[in-house]
């Protein structure tokens, strides 16, 4: 993480370099974070956990917003943090192969995102959807993640790289749509709406038992009323909220590993 990061701050400085291509060269794109070192987090105190946590969305946003075309050329499984990772890039090429697996799966273990994927996701995909798979912990296929927006195309295996630096070249100026002039998110009555049904259904459920869901509505239900910036702060707050809980990391730990905390 701390090699990211350095990274990231020499792309923003360097002006010899005119654009970034981010891949990886194993057979999976970025499947998140080690779930042991994860587990670590419940250890912290929630101003160690805040320092790492924005470490890392900070360098995410420094990345969306260096001034550079950013590209992800997926050429595997792209979950979780490896996901949050690739929703910072301005476009997401990915390997035609259906059985990559691509989305948000920490609900799935009793986590919540907590790099932007809450603020990203329903920014790029229709909003209700991803709030819905982000509460189940669903993930797609390629060719789901394309019609949802989440990706901007899915090409053949000898043409990924190239196609995305082809992408860099062609869009010098590429901008996030929220970071658009004139970007305004989802309001209203149906809006509103939408989260009260949510509220009602996860009431209903029993949200105390699944604390990742309550708090994942909240990051989005709140921060989708602000610019992006403050909306991932906020998101950071809500997984550190979550981490606080001690019946999370052994709900984790039991889902992932088979075992009590």
């Amino acid at each position: 993480m701390e090699e990211w990061a350095v990274l990231v701050e020499r792309v923003a400085t360097d002006d010899a370099i005119r654009g970034v291509l981010v891949t990886s060269g194993k057979r999976v794109f970025h499947a998140g974070g080690d779930l042991r070192m994860v587990g670590g987090f419940f250890d912290m105190t929630a101003h160690e956990l805040w320092s790492v946590m924005v470490r890392i969305k900070d360098s995410f946003y420094r990345l969306e917003t260096c001034g550079k075309p950013v590209a992800a050329a997926i050429n595997g499984h792209c979950l979780g943090g490896g996901f949050e990772m690739a929703m910072a890039a301005h476009a997401r090429f990915a390997l035609d192969d259906p059985a990559i697996k691509i989305g948000l799966p920490e609900a799935g273990l009793g986590l919540m995102p907590g790099f932007g994927g809450t603020q990203r996701m329903t920014r790029l995909a229709p909003w209700q959807r991803a709030v819905e798979d982000m509460l189940s912990g669903a993930t797609y296929d390629v060719t789901t993640a394309k019609s949802l927006g989440l990706l901007t195309d899915v090409v053949s295996p000898d043409a990924l790289r190239d196609t995305a630096r082809a992408w860099l070249l062609a869009n010098p100026e590429a901008q996030q749509p929220w970071m658009v002039r004139g970007y305004r998110g989802p309001g209203g009555a149906g809006f509103e709406q939408f989260f009260h049904k949510l509220n009602a259904g996860l009431t209903r459920d029993g949200v105390e038992g699944r604390p990742e869901q309550r708090l994942i509505a909240e990051a989005v239900y709140h921060g989708l009323q602000m610019p992006i910036e403050p909306a991932l702060r906020l998101e950071v707050r809500r997984f550190i909220e979550l981490a606080r809980i001690p019946a999370v990391k052994e709900t984790m730990q039991r889902r992932f590993f088979g075992e009590a905390a």
